[in-house]
């Protein structure tokens, strides 16, 4: 997909003193109005991998192109289309959070003037307004958080880049960004790169998902699509008490099955009711022990995410 947002192939870098890359040999394309999920542990590589986007830091080997530019030889016209919001990103604390506005239009190159409406508009959408008169110091974590997204869109951008964008903010004030994002998106045809530790939130907002671990692509696809490929559908049963579970449980071991017993319901792994019922059912008579309900549950993409990259409990 020559004509993508963002280009990678066999992207890799090195870090001076690190025996394994940060980055080993990624390649993805990212289209143009797609929005993005960036997912992987802590160390993953994914801080990196958006340094690279930025133009922050260039690749060790491998070609990387945002809108069809090198992001580290002509930084210029590839961080004009790019918003980022950066969980970490410095304020000046002793100034006003319309002040820190100021500096990063002057920053960008920009006018206030022409600047000024549409920021204001993102601020009083985000409830922000009324306090861009405070020191950044007296701001709360999630207006902090706010003003970050109130600075990624003083223009608006091609490409968003989100991190961690609901980091202090309650369930309303997520809610409230996922809807704004997708609005932008529609409204404006924005790509959007979306990392969050928080993965259900990838799961209402992503297309797809990029899964890395220890530098490497582990999988690039639609959420629906990982759960189906490396998640499984487990039985629920629920029984009257912890006695009857313990009938249950005992009952799938001898099956060949992996259960596991909370109270008065058993958690049968990898099981589907067709196989499972009659003779769960016929045991369960035999046994005096009566099933009040049995249900299908299929595992989260925080489940699948756990499995995938091996940090499965």
């Amino acid at each position: 997909m020559v004509n993508g947002v963002v280009n990678a192939e066999e992207l890799t870098k090195r870090y001076r003193g690190k025996e394994t890359p940060a980055v080993d040999r990624i390649s993805f394309d990212i289209a143009k109005g797609e929005t993005i999920g960036l997912l992987g542990p802590n160390g993953a590589g994914k801080t990196t991998l958006m340094k690279m986007i930025c133009g922050v830091t260039p690749p060790t080997t491998g070609r990387i192109r945002v809108f069809g530019a090198d992001p580290s030889r002509d930084p210029v016209a590839v961080k004009s289309g790019i918003g980022a919001m950066h969980q970490s990103a410095p304020y000046d604390e002793m100034l006003s959070a319309l002040d820190n506005l100021l500096i990063a239009t002057r920053f960008k190159g920009l006018s206030w003037r022409t600047t000024r409406p549409w920021a204001m508009e993102v601020a009083e959408y985000l409830g922000l307004k009324d306090a861009l008169s405070q020191l950044v110091f007296q701001l709360s974590g999630g207006q902090r958080q706010r003003l970050q997204l109130v600075r990624a869109l003083l223009t608006i951008p091609e490409l968003l880049i989100l991190d961690e964008p609901s980091a202090g903010l309650d369930v309303a004030g997520r809610h409230q960004i996922e809807r704004f994002v997708r609005w932008l998106r529609e409204e404006n045809g924005m790509t959007v790169i979306w990392t969050s530790h928080i993965i259900e939130e990838l799961e209402r907002n992503a297309e797809r998902v990029l899964v890395i671990n220890k530098g490497k692509v582990v999988r690039f696809a639609q959420p629906s699509e990982l759960v189906r490929e490396f998640g499984g559908a487990h039985l629920l049963v629920k029984v009257d008490d912890a006695v009857g579970a313990k009938v249950v449980k005992e009952w799938a071991g001898t099956a060949g099955l992996t259960a596991t017993a909370d109270d008065a319901e058993v958690r049968i792994e990898n099981a589907q009711v067709r196989d499972v019922l009659p003779q769960l059912s016929r045991h369960c008579h035999d046994s005096g022990v009566a099933i009040s309900g049995i249900s299908t549950v299929t595992d989260s993409l925080e489940q699948v995410f756990l499995r995938m990259t091996g940090n499965e409990g």
